[in-house]
């Protein structure tokens, strides 16, 4: 029998597409990184100094016989093996001094960064609380936590008994006994820190420290109720706040007013008083071929982008009618911008459920790429369709519609080929950061090298037979790809 060696290959770059949207999108994919999770989610996501990638969510990777709570990416995508397969991660990640809080279900734990619990914050073991309800939390400068959600506090001596939903504790995990906890008639899942030290809460309590509220709400930096903010919120709730410095800020979710039963509000700005501001009009965010969970779309993150423009992620296909595949950028009146014209992510489905959905995006040090993580299968950037990019996507600062037409196509070679180990590398020009990536037939990255010569050799000895794709990057960027067969 004949094997054809070609069609393992044909079949993975039939994954990479270039198609002719003329879609204004000024990032362009970065397909040097790739990561092979599977499922379930990825929820948050930290760039670390060394350029190593921290996630958190419930992941797999292939080998995996069950889900972990954390993971490490190198540059390129690849896990990482010798960070810890962790499980009190999961949720939340916020960087503290050298250390990181990360959400663990319903608590919260610190850990150094190299994975390891530091032990000096336990809140599991700490004496009158238990957690039940997960909900948000906030880390001050000297590592004091204040958490939300529904939970158990069991301190008599103190006049503390029941559940509560905004609970402080001190840097070492313990409930802080000199601070005024506060209860409800439901959960706080939802609250961020506004410029003035108050704090703006969303979640399910209609009663809130014995007073009547909304489903969003505003307190004082101690806790209490502020009555002058009024949203008239009674369903759904916030995922995502945005403060601005004017005592507005925007909230974006999925929920409803009363008087409006019908209206499902997804982006709005609220005034200092709790109104809609009437200067923003909420756009409208539907699924299209995200099947419906009966909510509809979903804002996970707003936040600036540049000096008059907010970039929005979430779970959407199409904004005001127009494609926008789980992320968009709308001016500060609430109109939608060009950027991202029929781009963004592309469906997964996990045990029968499918979605697909941008949780956020955040910039490198260095301002040349951003990052952007969820739950999908595959990202189009406008002239590249990567089926191959999952949960975690690096994108390349850069107007793609511009310019890349006119470069001088860069000439190498790749020999001997076919090969039964090594291969070397000619150049007739090195490009500036020049970085060659070898793939398999799935896409996968097996072998990474920077190149700092017009002639290299790579050792190619551990591979199996097949062909391989070996992608020449110049500062992240594509520049050229060439077929190597591995044959003994």
């Amino acid at each position: 029998m004949t094997i054809d060696l070609r069609w393992p290959f044909v079949q993975a770059m039939a994954s990479i597409v270039v198609t002719c949207a003329n879609a204004q999108f000024p990032l362009s994919l970065d397909t040097m990184f790739r990561t092979l999770v599977q499922d379930q989610y990825v929820s948050s996501l930290l760039l670390l100094p060394d350029g190593n990638v921290l996630l958190s969510g419930a992941i797999r990777f292939p080998g995996d016989m069950s889900v972990r709570a954390g993971a490490r990416l190198d540059p390129f995508g690849t896990k990482d093996p010798s960070f810890p397969a962790v499980v009190y991660m999961g949720g939340k990640i916020t960087p503290w001094a050298d250390r990181l809080y990360v959400g663990n279900g319903p608590g919260l734990r610190r850990m150094w960064m190299n994975g390891l619990l530091d032990n000096s914050f336990n809140m599991v073991d700490a004496p009158y609380f238990s957690a039940l309800q997960g909900g948000d939390y906030h880390v001050f400068p000297d590592g004091r936590v204040l958490m939300s959600g529904a939970h158990m506090l069991d301190y008599p001596a103190g006049g503390y008994d029941g559940l509560y939903n905004l609970i402080w504790f001190t840097n070492t995990g313990y409930l802080d006994t000199t601070r005024v906890h506060r209860k409800g008639n439901g959960v706080v899942y939802r609250f961020e820190e506004l410029p003035d030290g108050k704090f703006i809460c969303g979640g399910t309590c209609t009663v809130f420290d014995s007073t009547e509220v909304d489903w969003i709400f505003r307190v004082h930096p101690d806790g209490s109720v502020d009555t002058t903010f009024n949203t008239g919120v009674n369903w759904g709730g916030p995922r995502c706040y945005l403060p601005l410095s004017d005592g507005r800020v925007y909230a974006g979710g999925n929920f409803r007013r009363a008087g409006f039963p019908n209206d499902t509000l997804r982006l709005v700005r609220f005034m200092p008083d709790g109104t809609l501001d009437p200067a923003f009009n909420a756009p409208s965010f539907t699924l299209g071929a995200i099947p419906s969970n009966g909510l509809g779309g979903f804002v996970f993150t707003v936040q600036q982008w540049g000096s008059d423009q907010l970039m929005v992620t979430g779970r959407f296909q199409f904004v005001d009618g127009q494609m926008r595949k789980g992320l968009c950028v709308l001016d500060t009146t609430g109109a939608l911008m060009d950027e991202f014209d029929g781009c963004g992510v592309d469906l997964a489905t996990y045990m029968g459920s499918t979605t697909a959905s941008v949780s956020g995006l955040v910039q490198d040090a260095d301002s040349t790429h951003y990052y952007i993580w969820g739950r999908y299968n595959g990202y189009e950037d406008g002239t590249t369709n990567d089926t191959l990019q999952r949960f975690v996507t690096r994108l390349h600062v850069g107007d793609i519609t511009t310019g890349l037409a006119h470069k001088p196509a860069l000439q190498w070679s790749v020999y001997p080929n076919p090969t039964s180990g090594a291969v070397t590398l000619a150049l007739d020009a090195l490009p500036r950061n020049a970085t060659i990536v070898v793939r398999d037939a799935l896409g996968r990255g097996v072998l990474h090298r920077t190149l700092r010569d017009h002639y290299t050799t790579l050792d190619l000895q551990a591979l199996g037979n097949g062909i391989y794709s070996m992608e020449l990057y110049s500062d992240h960027e594509r520049v050229g790809t060439q077929r190597v067969v591995v044959q003994r």
